[in-house]
Protein backbone atom coordinates (compact mmCIF):
# COMPACT_ATOMS: atom_id res chain seq x y z
CA UNK A 1 0.00 0.00 0.00
CA UNK A 2 2.89 2.31 0.82
CA UNK A 3 4.44 1.61 -2.60
CA UNK A 4 1.14 2.51 -4.29
CA UNK A 5 0.95 5.82 -2.42
CA UNK A 6 4.55 6.60 -3.33
CA UNK A 7 3.82 5.81 -6.96
CA UNK A 8 0.82 8.11 -6.97
CA UNK A 9 2.69 10.95 -5.24
CA UNK A 10 5.39 10.76 -7.89
CA UNK A 11 2.87 11.96 -10.47
CA UNK A 12 1.25 14.77 -8.48
CA UNK A 13 2.05 18.23 -9.91
CA UNK A 14 3.48 19.52 -6.67
CA UNK A 15 5.04 16.28 -5.52
CA UNK A 16 5.28 15.75 -1.76
CA UNK A 17 5.67 19.48 -1.23
CA UNK A 18 2.07 19.89 -2.24
CA UNK A 19 1.15 17.56 0.60
CA UNK A 20 3.06 19.51 3.19
CA UNK A 21 6.29 17.53 2.96
CA UNK A 22 8.52 20.33 1.74
CA UNK A 23 11.45 19.16 3.88
CA UNK A 24 11.66 15.86 2.02
CA UNK A 25 13.06 15.47 -1.46
CA UNK A 26 10.50 14.78 -4.16
CA UNK A 27 10.45 11.13 -5.18
CA UNK A 28 11.75 10.36 -8.62
CA UNK A 29 9.09 10.43 -11.35
CA UNK A 30 7.98 7.14 -12.83
CA UNK A 31 9.57 5.93 -16.07
CA UNK A 32 7.57 6.88 -19.16
CA UNK A 33 6.52 3.27 -19.75
CA UNK A 34 5.01 3.07 -16.25
CA UNK A 35 3.40 6.52 -16.19
CA UNK A 36 -0.27 6.36 -17.38
CA UNK A 37 -0.19 10.02 -18.32
CA UNK A 38 2.69 9.51 -20.79
CA UNK A 39 2.49 8.43 -24.43
CA UNK A 40 4.77 5.42 -23.97
CA UNK A 41 2.42 3.90 -21.41
CA UNK A 42 -0.62 4.53 -23.60
CA UNK A 43 1.16 2.86 -26.53
CA UNK A 44 1.64 -0.19 -24.30
CA UNK A 45 -2.10 -0.16 -23.63
CA UNK A 46 -2.73 0.17 -27.37
CA UNK A 47 -0.57 -2.88 -28.08
CA UNK A 48 -2.57 -4.93 -25.58
CA UNK A 49 -5.84 -3.63 -27.06
CA UNK A 50 -4.79 -4.71 -30.55
CA UNK A 51 -3.85 -8.21 -29.44
CA UNK A 52 -7.04 -8.41 -27.39
CA UNK A 53 -9.02 -8.73 -30.63
CA UNK A 54 -6.38 -10.62 -32.67
CA UNK A 55 -8.30 -13.94 -32.41
CA UNK A 56 -11.86 -12.65 -32.42
CA UNK A 57 -14.28 -13.34 -35.27
CA UNK A 58 -17.87 -14.21 -34.30
CA UNK A 59 -21.47 -13.03 -34.53
CA UNK A 60 -24.14 -12.60 -31.85
CA UNK A 61 -26.88 -10.19 -30.85
CA UNK A 62 -25.85 -8.54 -27.57
CA UNK A 63 -28.36 -9.23 -24.82
CA UNK A 64 -29.61 -6.69 -22.26
CA UNK A 65 -27.09 -7.08 -19.48
CA UNK A 66 -25.16 -4.79 -17.18
CA UNK A 67 -21.42 -5.49 -17.04
CA UNK A 68 -18.34 -3.34 -16.89
CA UNK A 69 -17.03 -3.45 -20.43
CA UNK A 70 -13.63 -2.46 -19.11
CA UNK A 71 -11.92 -4.51 -16.41
CA UNK A 72 -14.08 -7.41 -15.22
CA UNK A 73 -16.33 -7.47 -18.27
CA UNK A 74 -13.34 -7.76 -20.60
CA UNK A 75 -11.89 -10.59 -18.54
CA UNK A 76 -15.22 -12.45 -18.46
CA UNK A 77 -15.68 -12.07 -22.21
CA UNK A 78 -12.15 -13.32 -22.84
CA UNK A 79 -12.89 -16.37 -20.69
CA UNK A 80 -15.98 -17.04 -22.81
CA UNK A 81 -13.81 -16.90 -25.92
CA UNK A 82 -11.25 -19.34 -24.49
CA UNK A 83 -13.87 -21.78 -23.21
CA UNK A 84 -15.83 -21.58 -26.46
CA UNK A 85 -12.76 -22.34 -28.56
CA UNK A 86 -11.78 -25.30 -26.36
CA UNK A 87 -15.32 -26.73 -26.53
CA UNK A 88 -15.32 -26.20 -30.30
CA UNK A 89 -12.07 -28.13 -30.58
CA UNK A 90 -13.34 -30.92 -28.33
CA UNK A 91 -16.35 -31.25 -30.61
CA UNK A 92 -13.95 -32.00 -33.44
CA UNK A 93 -11.89 -34.46 -31.42
CA UNK A 94 -14.99 -36.43 -30.36
CA UNK A 95 -16.71 -35.99 -33.75
CA UNK A 96 -19.70 -34.30 -32.09
CA UNK A 97 -21.09 -31.59 -34.35
CA UNK A 98 -23.58 -30.41 -31.73
CA UNK A 99 -20.70 -29.81 -29.34
CA UNK A 100 -18.90 -27.75 -31.99
CA UNK A 101 -22.05 -25.66 -32.48
CA UNK A 102 -22.30 -25.09 -28.72
CA UNK A 103 -18.64 -24.08 -28.62
CA UNK A 104 -19.19 -21.50 -31.34
CA UNK A 105 -22.22 -20.18 -29.46
CA UNK A 106 -20.16 -19.68 -26.29
CA UNK A 107 -17.34 -18.16 -28.34
CA UNK A 108 -19.80 -15.75 -29.94
CA UNK A 109 -21.15 -14.57 -26.58
CA UNK A 110 -17.67 -13.45 -25.61
CA UNK A 111 -16.32 -12.50 -29.02
CA UNK A 112 -18.57 -9.65 -30.04
CA UNK A 113 -18.88 -8.35 -26.49
CA UNK A 114 -15.10 -8.29 -26.32
CA UNK A 115 -15.03 -6.26 -29.54
CA UNK A 116 -17.31 -3.69 -27.89
CA UNK A 117 -15.02 -3.60 -24.85
CA UNK A 118 -12.07 -3.05 -27.18
CA UNK A 119 -13.82 -0.01 -28.69
CA UNK A 120 -14.61 1.49 -25.30
CA UNK A 121 -11.03 0.98 -24.16
CA UNK A 122 -9.93 2.90 -27.26
CA UNK A 123 -12.21 5.83 -26.44
CA UNK A 124 -11.24 5.74 -22.76
CA UNK A 125 -7.50 5.96 -23.38
CA UNK A 126 -7.29 7.79 -26.70
CA UNK A 127 -10.37 10.01 -27.03
CA UNK A 128 -9.27 13.03 -29.00
CA UNK A 129 -6.99 13.58 -31.96
CA UNK A 130 -5.49 10.06 -31.86
CA UNK A 131 -8.78 8.13 -31.91
CA UNK A 132 -9.01 7.56 -35.68
CA UNK A 133 -5.46 6.17 -35.78
CA UNK A 134 -6.23 3.85 -32.88
CA UNK A 135 -9.29 2.43 -34.62
CA UNK A 136 -7.19 1.98 -37.74
CA UNK A 137 -4.53 0.06 -35.83
CA UNK A 138 -7.16 -2.16 -34.22
CA UNK A 139 -8.66 -2.94 -37.62
CA UNK A 140 -5.19 -3.61 -38.99
CA UNK A 141 -4.42 -6.15 -36.27
CA UNK A 142 -7.80 -7.82 -36.78
CA UNK A 143 -7.12 -8.18 -40.51
CA UNK A 144 -3.63 -9.52 -39.84
CA UNK A 145 -5.23 -12.04 -37.51
CA UNK A 146 -7.68 -13.09 -40.23
CA UNK A 147 -4.88 -13.40 -42.78
CA UNK A 148 -2.69 -15.43 -40.41
CA UNK A 149 -5.64 -17.67 -39.60
CA UNK A 150 -6.49 -18.32 -43.26
CA UNK A 151 -2.89 -19.14 -44.17
CA UNK A 152 -1.70 -20.92 -41.02
CA UNK A 153 -4.54 -23.25 -40.09
CA UNK A 154 -4.27 -25.29 -43.28
CA UNK A 155 -0.54 -25.72 -42.69
CA UNK A 156 -1.14 -26.78 -39.07
CA UNK A 157 -3.79 -29.26 -40.18
CA UNK A 158 -1.37 -30.92 -42.61
CA UNK A 159 1.30 -31.17 -39.91
CA UNK A 160 -1.14 -32.67 -37.39
CA UNK A 161 -2.39 -35.06 -40.08
CA UNK A 162 1.17 -36.21 -40.75
CA UNK A 163 1.83 -36.65 -37.02
CA UNK A 164 -1.36 -38.63 -36.35
CA UNK A 165 -1.15 -40.57 -39.59
CA UNK A 166 -4.74 -39.90 -40.67
CA UNK A 167 -7.20 -37.15 -41.50
CA UNK A 168 -10.63 -36.66 -39.97
CA UNK A 169 -12.42 -35.07 -37.02
CA UNK A 170 -9.66 -35.86 -34.51
CA UNK A 171 -7.05 -34.13 -36.66
CA UNK A 172 -9.35 -31.14 -37.06
CA UNK A 173 -10.02 -30.99 -33.32
CA UNK A 174 -6.33 -31.10 -32.41
CA UNK A 175 -5.62 -28.34 -34.94
CA UNK A 176 -8.38 -26.19 -33.45
CA UNK A 177 -7.02 -26.83 -29.96
CA UNK A 178 -3.64 -25.49 -31.08
CA UNK A 179 -5.48 -22.45 -32.44
CA UNK A 180 -6.86 -21.86 -28.93
CA UNK A 181 -3.43 -20.48 -28.00
CA UNK A 182 -4.39 -17.15 -29.59
CA UNK A 183 -7.48 -17.05 -27.38
CA UNK A 184 -5.29 -17.53 -24.33
CA UNK A 185 -3.20 -14.62 -25.59
CA UNK A 186 -6.40 -12.55 -25.71
CA UNK A 187 -7.18 -13.46 -22.09
CA UNK A 188 -3.67 -12.47 -20.98
CA UNK A 189 -4.11 -9.11 -22.71
CA UNK A 190 -7.48 -8.64 -21.00
CA UNK A 191 -5.91 -9.27 -17.59
CA UNK A 192 -3.06 -6.87 -18.31
CA UNK A 193 -5.46 -4.16 -19.56
CA UNK A 194 -7.64 -4.54 -16.48
CA UNK A 195 -4.62 -4.05 -14.24
CA UNK A 196 -3.33 -1.02 -16.17
CA UNK A 197 -6.78 0.57 -16.24
CA UNK A 198 -7.21 0.10 -12.50
CA UNK A 199 -3.72 1.45 -11.90
CA UNK A 200 -4.40 4.54 -14.03
CA UNK A 201 -7.55 5.29 -12.06
CA UNK A 202 -5.61 5.16 -8.81
CA UNK A 203 -2.59 7.19 -9.96
CA UNK A 204 -4.41 9.83 -12.01
CA UNK A 205 -7.35 10.05 -9.58
CA UNK A 206 -9.94 9.68 -12.29
CA UNK A 207 -12.30 6.97 -13.47
CA UNK A 208 -10.79 6.19 -16.84
CA UNK A 209 -12.58 2.88 -17.01
CA UNK A 210 -15.99 4.46 -16.68
CA UNK A 211 -16.23 5.53 -20.32
CA UNK A 212 -19.07 3.59 -21.84
CA UNK A 213 -18.60 0.72 -19.42
CA UNK A 214 -22.25 -0.32 -19.01
CA UNK A 215 -24.50 -1.82 -21.65
CA UNK A 216 -27.92 -0.35 -20.91
CA UNK A 217 -30.52 -0.83 -23.63
CA UNK A 218 -32.83 1.80 -22.16
CA UNK A 219 -30.33 4.35 -23.50
CA UNK A 220 -31.43 3.47 -27.05
CA UNK A 221 -34.43 5.79 -26.76
CA UNK A 222 -32.03 8.71 -26.28
CA UNK A 223 -29.96 8.05 -29.41
CA UNK A 224 -29.82 11.04 -31.73
CA UNK A 225 -30.66 11.13 -35.43
CA UNK A 226 -26.96 11.43 -36.45
CA UNK A 227 -26.20 8.28 -34.47
CA UNK A 228 -29.01 6.35 -36.18
CA UNK A 229 -27.67 7.51 -39.54
CA UNK A 230 -24.23 6.23 -38.55
CA UNK A 231 -25.83 2.87 -37.76
CA UNK A 232 -27.52 2.76 -41.17
CA UNK A 233 -24.27 3.66 -42.95
CA UNK A 234 -22.46 0.93 -41.05
CA UNK A 235 -24.98 -1.82 -41.79
CA UNK A 236 -25.61 -0.94 -45.44
CA UNK A 237 -21.90 -0.69 -46.14
CA UNK A 238 -20.63 -3.83 -44.47
CA UNK A 239 -23.39 -6.06 -45.90
CA UNK A 240 -21.99 -5.22 -49.34
CA UNK A 241 -18.44 -6.19 -48.34
CA UNK A 242 -18.33 -9.28 -46.14
CA UNK A 243 -21.03 -11.35 -47.90
CA UNK A 244 -19.42 -10.50 -51.24
CA UNK A 245 -16.03 -11.70 -50.01
CA UNK A 246 -17.71 -14.85 -48.72
CA UNK A 247 -19.01 -15.62 -52.22
CA UNK A 248 -16.13 -14.04 -54.09
CA UNK A 249 -14.02 -17.09 -54.96
CA UNK A 250 -16.71 -18.71 -57.08
CA UNK A 251 -17.60 -15.31 -58.58
CA UNK A 252 -14.07 -14.74 -59.88
CA UNK A 253 -13.83 -18.30 -61.16
CA UNK A 254 -17.14 -18.18 -63.04
CA UNK A 255 -17.10 -14.63 -64.44
CA UNK A 256 -13.40 -14.11 -65.08
CA UNK A 257 -12.23 -17.71 -65.49
CA UNK A 258 -9.67 -17.54 -62.69
CA UNK A 259 -8.10 -20.63 -61.19
CA UNK A 260 -8.92 -21.47 -57.58
CA UNK A 261 -5.55 -20.16 -56.42
CA UNK A 262 -5.90 -16.90 -58.35
CA UNK A 263 -9.50 -16.45 -57.17
CA UNK A 264 -8.41 -16.91 -53.54
CA UNK A 265 -5.61 -14.40 -54.01
CA UNK A 266 -7.79 -11.65 -55.46
CA UNK A 267 -10.59 -12.33 -52.99
CA UNK A 268 -8.24 -11.85 -50.02
CA UNK A 269 -6.67 -8.65 -51.35
CA UNK A 270 -9.20 -6.54 -49.43
CA UNK A 271 -7.81 -7.81 -46.12
CA UNK A 272 -4.21 -7.71 -47.36
CA UNK A 273 -4.57 -4.03 -48.27
CA UNK A 274 -6.45 -3.08 -45.11
CA UNK A 275 -3.71 -4.38 -42.80
CA UNK A 276 -1.07 -1.78 -43.76
CA UNK A 277 -3.44 0.95 -44.95
CA UNK A 278 -5.72 1.19 -41.91
CA UNK A 279 -3.13 2.87 -39.65
CA UNK A 280 -2.16 5.19 -42.49
CA UNK A 281 -5.75 6.28 -43.05
CA UNK A 282 -6.31 6.56 -39.30
CA UNK A 283 -3.40 8.98 -39.06
CA UNK A 284 -4.69 10.88 -42.09
CA UNK A 285 -8.15 11.35 -40.56
CA UNK A 286 -6.57 12.37 -37.25
CA UNK A 287 -4.52 15.06 -38.98
CA UNK A 288 -7.33 16.42 -41.15
CA UNK A 289 -10.62 15.73 -39.34
CA UNK A 290 -13.60 15.96 -41.72
CA UNK A 291 -14.83 12.46 -40.84
CA UNK A 292 -18.04 12.70 -42.88
CA UNK A 293 -16.15 13.69 -46.02
CA UNK A 294 -13.81 10.73 -45.65
CA UNK A 295 -16.74 8.37 -45.11
CA UNK A 296 -18.39 9.83 -48.21
CA UNK A 297 -15.23 9.17 -50.25
CA UNK A 298 -15.00 5.60 -48.94
CA UNK A 299 -18.63 4.72 -49.70
CA UNK A 300 -18.52 6.34 -53.16
CA UNK A 301 -15.33 4.43 -54.02
CA UNK A 302 -16.93 1.18 -52.88
CA UNK A 303 -19.92 1.90 -55.12
CA UNK A 304 -17.59 2.41 -58.09
CA UNK A 305 -15.82 -0.85 -57.26
CA UNK A 306 -19.05 -2.88 -57.24
CA UNK A 307 -20.23 -1.26 -60.46
CA UNK A 308 -16.95 -2.20 -62.16
CA UNK A 309 -17.31 -5.81 -61.00
CA UNK A 310 -20.95 -5.96 -62.09
CA UNK A 311 -20.99 -4.25 -65.47
CA UNK A 312 -17.48 -4.53 -66.91
CA UNK A 313 -14.92 -7.19 -67.74
CA UNK A 314 -12.04 -5.00 -66.65
CA UNK A 315 -9.27 -6.63 -64.68
CA UNK A 316 -10.96 -7.26 -61.28
CA UNK A 317 -7.73 -6.52 -59.43
CA UNK A 318 -8.45 -2.83 -59.97
CA UNK A 319 -11.91 -3.02 -58.41
CA UNK A 320 -10.76 -5.19 -55.49
CA UNK A 321 -7.84 -2.89 -54.70
CA UNK A 322 -10.26 0.05 -54.65
CA UNK A 323 -12.54 -1.95 -52.37
CA UNK A 324 -9.65 -2.70 -49.99
CA UNK A 325 -8.64 0.96 -49.84
CA UNK A 326 -12.19 2.23 -49.29
CA UNK A 327 -12.93 -0.47 -46.68
CA UNK A 328 -9.87 0.61 -44.68
CA UNK A 329 -10.74 4.31 -44.93
CA UNK A 330 -14.35 3.84 -43.87
CA UNK A 331 -13.51 1.95 -40.69
CA UNK A 332 -11.02 4.64 -39.61
CA UNK A 333 -13.47 7.50 -40.21
CA UNK A 334 -16.84 5.97 -39.30
CA UNK A 335 -16.43 4.15 -35.98
CA UNK A 336 -14.78 7.03 -34.08
CA UNK A 337 -17.74 9.30 -34.96
CA UNK A 338 -19.86 7.48 -32.37
CA UNK A 339 -17.72 9.03 -29.63
CA UNK A 340 -18.48 12.51 -31.04
CA UNK A 341 -22.28 12.23 -30.79
CA UNK A 342 -22.83 10.03 -27.71
CA UNK A 343 -22.38 10.98 -24.03
CA UNK A 344 -19.62 9.00 -22.36
CA UNK A 345 -22.00 7.00 -20.17
CA UNK A 346 -23.80 5.72 -23.29
CA UNK A 347 -20.74 4.72 -25.32
CA UNK A 348 -20.92 1.07 -24.28
CA UNK A 349 -24.55 0.86 -25.32
CA UNK A 350 -23.93 2.70 -28.60
CA UNK A 351 -21.00 0.54 -29.68
CA UNK A 352 -22.75 -2.61 -28.54
CA UNK A 353 -25.89 -1.70 -30.48
CA UNK A 354 -23.87 -0.77 -33.56
CA UNK A 355 -21.98 -4.07 -33.43
CA UNK A 356 -25.21 -5.99 -32.92
CA UNK A 357 -27.21 -4.54 -35.79
CA UNK A 358 -24.18 -4.86 -38.05
CA UNK A 359 -24.00 -8.58 -37.27
CA UNK A 360 -27.76 -8.97 -37.61
CA UNK A 361 -27.58 -7.28 -40.99
CA UNK A 362 -24.73 -9.52 -42.08
CA UNK A 363 -26.64 -12.63 -41.04
CA UNK A 364 -29.83 -11.62 -42.87
CA UNK A 365 -28.10 -10.29 -45.99
CA UNK A 366 -25.89 -13.39 -46.25
CA UNK A 367 -29.03 -15.52 -46.46
CA UNK A 368 -30.64 -13.16 -49.00
CA UNK A 369 -27.42 -13.06 -51.04
CA UNK A 370 -27.34 -16.85 -51.20
CA UNK A 371 -30.96 -16.96 -52.36
CA UNK A 372 -30.32 -14.32 -55.06
CA UNK A 373 -27.24 -16.19 -56.25
CA UNK A 374 -29.11 -19.50 -56.48
CA UNK A 375 -32.09 -18.06 -58.36
CA UNK A 376 -30.79 -15.05 -60.31
CA UNK A 377 -27.02 -15.32 -60.60
CA UNK A 378 -24.11 -13.03 -59.91
CA UNK A 379 -25.28 -10.04 -61.96
CA UNK A 380 -28.43 -9.64 -59.87
CA UNK A 381 -26.39 -10.24 -56.72
CA UNK A 382 -24.03 -7.40 -57.65
CA UNK A 383 -27.01 -5.14 -58.39
CA UNK A 384 -28.30 -5.97 -54.91
CA UNK A 385 -24.95 -5.03 -53.36
CA UNK A 386 -24.92 -1.81 -55.39
CA UNK A 387 -28.35 -0.96 -53.96
CA UNK A 388 -27.05 -1.51 -50.41
CA UNK A 389 -24.03 0.72 -50.98
CA UNK A 390 -26.26 3.36 -52.60
CA UNK A 391 -28.45 3.42 -49.48
CA UNK A 392 -25.31 3.84 -47.40
CA UNK A 393 -24.23 6.73 -49.65
CA UNK A 394 -27.63 8.41 -49.27
CA UNK A 395 -27.34 8.08 -45.51
CA UNK A 396 -23.91 9.75 -45.56
CA UNK A 397 -25.35 12.71 -47.47
CA UNK A 398 -28.22 12.96 -44.98
CA UNK A 399 -25.75 12.79 -42.11
CA UNK A 400 -23.78 15.65 -43.61
CA UNK A 401 -26.91 17.77 -43.98
CA UNK A 402 -28.22 16.98 -40.49
CA UNK A 403 -24.83 17.64 -38.91
CA UNK A 404 -24.52 20.94 -40.77
CA UNK A 405 -28.05 22.03 -39.83
CA UNK A 406 -27.50 21.23 -36.15
CA UNK A 407 -24.00 22.69 -35.98
CA UNK A 408 -22.57 19.29 -35.07
CA UNK A 409 -18.91 18.45 -34.75
CA UNK A 410 -18.75 15.35 -36.95
CA UNK A 411 -17.18 17.20 -39.86
CA UNK A 412 -14.92 19.54 -37.93
CA UNK A 413 -11.32 19.85 -39.05
CA UNK A 414 -8.59 18.70 -36.71
CA UNK A 415 -7.76 22.34 -35.92
CA UNK A 416 -11.37 23.13 -34.98
CA UNK A 417 -11.52 20.16 -32.61
CA UNK A 418 -8.24 21.15 -31.03
CA UNK A 419 -9.46 24.72 -30.49
CA UNK A 420 -12.68 23.49 -28.89
CA UNK A 421 -10.70 21.15 -26.65
CA UNK A 422 -8.43 23.98 -25.54
CA UNK A 423 -11.39 26.28 -24.84
CA UNK A 424 -12.97 23.62 -22.62
CA UNK A 425 -9.81 23.19 -20.60
CA UNK A 426 -9.40 26.92 -19.94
Amino acid sequence: MEEEDEEARALLPGGPAAAGEGARAAPRALPALCDPSRLAHRLLVLLLMCFLGFAIFAMIILLPFRLRLNKWGTIIFSCFVCVGQVVFALGGIFNAFWLMEFGRFVFGIGGESLAVAQNTYAVSWFKGKELNLVFGLQLSMARIGSTVNMNLMGYLYSKVEAALGSAGPTTLGVTLMIGAITCILSLICALALAYLDQRAERILHKEQGKTGEVIKLTDVKDFSLPLWLIFIICVCYYVAVFPFIGLGVVFFKEKFGFSTQAANAINSVVYVISAPMSPVFGLLVDKTGKNIIWVLCAVATTLVSHMMLAFTMWNPWIAMCLLGISYSLLACALWPMVAFVVPEHQLGTAYGFMQSIQNLGLAVISIIAGMILDTRGYLFLEVFFIACVSLSLLSVVLLYLVNRARGGNLNYSARQREEIKLSHTQ
